[in-house]
């Protein structure tokens, strides 16, 4: 359901009419804070071995939080850098299938952290007070910390992110912004199995220029 809504919001940004940048004030760098709500909308189950792994039940209020650099390659295109603390929590009961065990496993909160790096493109439509805008870029993924049992994690992780939203001017310097995204990870997750991390995330930038 989140993908069809991102594919949507793509497709509309695609075919609205792109109006002149001559109203956009001329700028070259913006600087910022973001904070979002995630989602994870990864398979439900969480294997990090060919045997092993969770049953997840993503009910965990997840976020995301950071700082955001934008440079001005154009009025109405922009090269982003994040540096993103992410938290990824779940309820998950452990399952071997290769174990005999004495009582079945009881869910259990599992914690699993990130650092998160994305470097992407913005393309901002209609450059007035209010504009639209969509975004396409890498990300990579830090974890800090693994599973519980034999859940290995890499040090590095790849992945990709899609995006859009919108940008409210409050001035000629300072700027809102609402967005939602996409990341999926294309690289592994776990050391001893191929997991996808998938999650969407709702949230909000303030950007200053400098």
């Amino acid at each position: 359901m989140a993908t069809r809504i991102l594919i949507h919001i793509s497709i509309f940004l695609i075919f609205i009419p792109v109006v002149s940048a001559q109203d956009v004030p001329k700028k070259m760098l913006s600087i910022g804070v973001a904070a979002s709500f995630e989602q994870n909308i990864s398979s439900e189950t969480v294997a990090f071995t060919e045997y092993t792994g969770f049953i997840a039940d993503y009910n965990k209020l997840n976020y995301r939080l950071g700082l955001h650099l934008a440079y001005f390659v154009k009025a109405n295109v922009t090269i982003n850098g994040f540096l993103n603390y992410t938290n990824k929590d779940f309820t998950g009961t452990y399952f071997c299938h290769v174990c005999d065990f004495e009582f079945p496993p009881t869910p259990e909160d599992v914690t699993f952290r990130f650092i998160e790096a994305p470097v992407t493109f913005k393309y901002y439509f209609l450059p007035n007070k209010i504009r639209l805008f969509g975004e396409v870029g890498i990300n990579n993924l830090f974890p800090l910390n693994n599973l519980n049992y034999e859940g290995a994690t890499n040090s590095y992780v790849f992945g990709y992110k899609l995006g859009g939203g919108m940008e409210y001017n409050l001035s000629n310097s300072i700027a809102l912004q609402l967005s939602v995204d996409y990341n999926n990870s294309v690289s592994k997750l776990f050391k001893d199995a191929h997991f996808k991390l998938k999650t969407v995330n709702v949230g909000i930038v303030l950007l200053k220029n400098i």
